[in-house]
């Protein structure tokens, strides 16, 4: 059954897996909800399968989220840093002067944490933004009643209205930082 709607849904999302020694979740572009990402006016998605990256062709709304269920998997007061690997067309538009955020909150009702950055057009090699720290989120006790145990995060710039293009988007990742960093 096709969908009607002009945005394009996660599929199959990764799930945390433990990687040298930490828990971690690497999601392709498909794997993420992109706003306007079904509508080829806006957004060039990769084929199914590609691990190429998806193309922002021209938006005004930025919104690109994921999340990941952390279940047992992480005790409480796990740390998680949340990055996005990007990296610029040369004709890319619209981004000086135009602040992103990365935003992310554990569970539903959860506060978001979030920082602001700005992004520079000159890098056209993939690059995490926010190196090499990323966002953190701190997981809260899960024995508290009602406690959804999913982290929610994305990557926004919906406030300016201005006209963006030419980024590219790589992947994002949702990964334990150890206690010992």
């Amino acid at each position: 059954m096709s969908s009607t709607t002009p945005h394009h849904d996660a599929e199959d999302p990764p799930q945390l897996q433990f990687k040298d020694g930490k828990l971690m979740a690497t999601f392709n572009p498909r794997q993420l909800n992109v706003i306007w990402g079904r509508d080829p006016r806006y957004w060039k998605m990769p084929e199914k399968n590609s691990s190429g990256p998806a193309e922002l062709l021209q938006v005004c709304w930025l919104e690109v989220s994921g999340s990941v269920p952390i279940r047992s998997s992480a005790p409480s007061g796990t740390k998680f840093k949340i990055t996005f690997q990007v990296s610029f067309k040369s004709d890319a538009f619209g981004w000086n002067n135009c602040p992103v955020y990365v935003m992310a909150k554990f569970g539903k009702k959860g506060k978001y944490t979030w920082t602001k950055i700005s992004l520079r057009t000159d890098n056209s090699q993939p690059t995490n933004i926010l190196p090499p720290d990323g966002l953190e989120i701190v997981t809260k006790d899960a024995t508290t009643p009602n406690v959804n145990d999913t982290i929610y995060f994305g990557l926004y710039e919906v406030w300016s209205g201005k006209w963006k293009g030419g980024l590219e988007l790589h992947n994002a990742k949702v990964e334990q930082i150890n206690n010992t960093q």
